[in-house]
Order: C-alpha cells, then sequence, then structure tokens
C-alpha cells in the first residue's frame, strides 16, 4: 500500500490545492506558450523572460501570505515549523502539479533557506522576513568555475581591515544571481583551518551594484533555465553585520542548506516520477501500433515495472531516511554521528539515480515524441539529468557514505 500524508496535513494540502487553482494555474494558461516553448521561455540574452520571472514572483509573493512559502522554516523566524517527514508530503502535493510555475508555491535556492536559522536577531527585519514572506529572492554564491563539491578547493576569501571585510572571488553556476535581492556568499575567512576556514556573508544586491560587487556572465544550461550565471567580487567592502552567523561557521551553514536540498529531492523526484509513469501508462494504453496497444508488448511491460518500482523504493527509503533523520533531532543540526551524516547522501543518491532512470525509461517509451524538445516528458529527462550534478555530485556522496562506513583515503 502506497503510504498517505497524515491525516493532519490534509487541510494544508487541500490550501495547496486552492492555492494552485486559484493563483498558479491562471497565470499558467496566460502564458502557456511562452512557458511550454523553449524559443519563448528565454529572452533575447538567453535569461527567463521577465514576463515568467514576473509571475513567479508574484506567485512567491502570494504563497507568502498564504503561509504556505516557507512551511519547511522554525516557527520562530516565520516558518510553519514542518518535519521533514511533513515536507516530503508537501513537496509531493506541490510538484505533482509539474514544470511549469506551481514550484513557485515553495521556497527553493531563490527564496527561504535554511541560511535564515543563522541570521542575528537584530537583522531579521532586513534579510529574514522578506525572504520568508517571498517578497524579495536571494541567491546562494558557494560553487566557483574550479571548486564544486569538494568546498576546500574555493578561492573565495574575505579579509578583515578595521571594521570591514574585503571580498574577492568569482562564482558560477549559481541559480538567480542577476535576479537576486539578496546575496549570500561563502568565503575562505581563514585557510587552513579545516571546516573552519569558512564564512558565510550576506548583502542587498542594490546596495553595492558596481561597487565591488557585479554580475558575470550567463551560464546556459542544458535545459536553458535562463536563471543560472556568474557573480563576481573585487575588494567588495562589507560591514562587520553582513556576517551570517560567526566567523568560521560558514561550513555547517553551507551544510544545512545543502541537506535541506538533498532531502527535498524525495517529494520532488516522487512527484515527478509518478507524473512520468502516468504519462507513460497513457502513451501504452492509447499508442496502437501493428494494430494493437503498445502496452501489450512485454518488454514495454517490464520497462514500466521496472519505472514503477524505482518510484516506490525511492518513495519509501525517503520516508525512512526522513524518520531516521528526525530522530536524531531538528533536520538542520549538522552535528550528526556518521550513520546520521550518511542518511542525506543517500537521499540524494537514491532518488537521483531512481528518478533518472524513470526518466529515461519514460522518454523511450514516448518514441520519436520523447525526443522532442518542449514536451513534458523530454524536459523532465533534462531535469533528471541535471540532478546528479548540483548539491554535491553523486560520486561525491558515494565517497561520504564510504567514509561513514569507516573507509577514508587516510587508510593504511
Amino acid at each position: 500500500m502506497i503510504e498517505q500524508a497524515p491525516d493532519h496535513l490534509n487541510p494544508i494540502l487541500e490550501r495547496i490545492e486552492g492555492f494552485y487553482h486559484d493563483e498558479v494555474k491562471p497565470r499558467e494558461l496566460a502564458l502557456g506558450s511562452r512557458l511550454r516553448n523553449s524559443l519563448e521561455y528565454i529572452d533575447h540574452n538567453g535569461k527567463l523572460h521577465p514576463e515568467i520571472q514576473a509571475a513567479r514572483r508574484e506567485i512567491m509573493r502570494a504563497s507568502g501570505l498564504a503561509k504556505l512559502f516557507s512551511l519547511h522554516l522554525p516557527v520562530n523566524i516565520g516558518g510553519g515549523g514542518l518535519s521533514r517527514t511533513e515536507m516530503f508530503f508537501i513537496e509531493e502535493k506541490v510538484y505533482s502539479y509539474g514544470i511549469d510555475l506551481a514550484p513557485g508555491i515553495l521556497s527553493w535556492t531563490d527564496g527561504a533557506t535554511p541560511r535564515l536559522i543563522f541570521v542575528k536577531e537584530e537583522l531579521r527585519g532586513q534579510y529574514v522576513d522578506p525572504l520568508v514572506k517571498g517578497e524579495k529572492t536571494a541567491c546562494h554564491a558557494v560553487t566557483e568555475p574550479e571548486a564544486g563539491s569538494n568546498l576546500f578547493d574555493m578561492k573565495t576569501n574575505a579579509v578583515k581591515k578595521g571594521k570591514k571585510w574585503v571580498l574577492n572571488g568569482h562564482k558560477a553556476y549559481i541559480t538567480n544571481p542577476f535576479e537576486a535581492d539578496i546575496v549570500n556568499v561563502l568565503v575562505k575567512t581563514e585557510p587552513d583551518m579545516g571546516k573552519r576556514s569558512f564564512s558565510y556573508f550576506q548583502f542587498e544586491s542594490k546596495d553595492y551594484l558596481n561597487k565591488g560587487f557585479r554580475h558575470g556572465r550567463l551560464n546556459r544550461t542544458m535545459f536553458d533555465d535562463g536563471l543560472t550565471g556568474e557573480l563576481h567580487f573585487e575588494n567588495l567592502e562589507l560591514p562587520e553585520e553582513a556576517l551570517i552567523g560567526e566567523v568560521g561557521q560558514g561550513f555547517e551553514i553551507a551544510l544545512t542548506s545543502i541537506n535541506w536540498t538533498r532531502t527535498r529531492r524525495g517529494g520532488m523526484c516522487s512527484a515527478w516520477s509518478k507524473l512520468l509513469i502516468d504519462k507513460s501508462l497513457d502513451r501504452l494504453k492509447s499508442r496502437v501500433v501493428g494494430g494493437k496497444p503498445l502496452g501489450r508488448n512485454q518488454g514495454l511491460q517490464w520497462m514500466i515495472s521496472d519505472m514503477y518500482l524505482d518510484w516506490f523504493s525511492a518513495r519509501s527509503s525517503s520516508l525512512s531516511c526522513l524518520r531516521e533523520i528526525e530522530k536524531f533531532g531538528p533536520w538542520w543540526d549538522t552535528k550528526r554521528p556518521a550513520e546520521q551524516i550518511r542518511l542525506f547522501a543517500m537521499m540524494k543518491i537514491i532518488n537521483d539515480e531512481a528518478f533518472y532512470r524513470v526518466a529515461d525509461k519514460a522518454l523511450q517509451l514516448h518514441g520519436a515524441a520523447g525526443i522532442m524538445k518542449d514536451t513534458v516528458v523530454n524536459k523532465l529527462f533534462q531535469i533528471a539529468r541535471n540532478l546528479r550534478i548540483p548539491g554535491g555530485t553523486d560520486e561525491s556522496q558515494r565517497n561520504t557514505i564510504a567514509e561513514t562506513l569507516g573507509l577514508n583515503s587516510n587508510m593504511s
């Protein structure tokens, strides 16, 4: 039997259903061609088209007003206080509506992330409240051209000079760098101090644009999201209060947000996998070849069966991992034993790879229609392939699992 959401979540799920039909669907219908045609989805510069960007922002603000946008954050900073297990069902519901504008109902890396938990109390009105309410957007500047899953390769740094921090460096492959109202940037402040080498800073983009901070080039992704690009810091002077948390706490803050994105894979990949299974079943039942439905072919029956097995296994594993994570305490607590750290890596790998297998088979089952660029099946295939890179590559997650099992490069 497929596990259903607990009863106490039903009122929230019903609110999401109403919100989608009242706020999201009309905007999706109004932007129909632009959302589904890759030539219209982006503007002449390759960035997300302003009409779509505006619709996303409207949905984020409306979701904030409806108290849906930040259900994942603690109550003491304005969030809904839901656990990661509860959020699995919420995220599964939202992503079941597809890939157009519905994802904007919930905060992603351009919205209210767990980094806000570490913002000092006196700065919450400036940096926390607007993001929790969906009134502003942010970017999470961690990755660099030569530093991805291994943060220790990072070169962007900050040096304390009097009462100012001076930042220099270059970030790449960042989501929402051009539109972000608030920039969060991870830098090295104390090199060679291990995990204490890093600190996190925040500032309002408009206050420092072309004053030591500037946008770089657009990074075109495989699915042309129009939302990925580069940032440059050239002797950017920030005040002491720009620091998030404490000096040397940056690694912990970054890991909190990264682990959040890994656990979000559960509901998101479950919803999109189920969407692909349903579309593939419709295809197998309705497409007639040689006088019989495609679904009469045993080879194709095995493919759809494997898709269902992957979906069911990943979904069940996700819920099991999330419950184990929460037995330890709040999910944002990064000071965990090895067997707990392993769970976050497992969630990413299990969901990334199961979703990719489902998407690959779905595309194959749709034949020529599957390779058409602007179909939902094709877009989800591209997303599925992309997911195996950000948030720490699946290979780096395997390294983490091996290390937590007692294997590492220092073994004699």
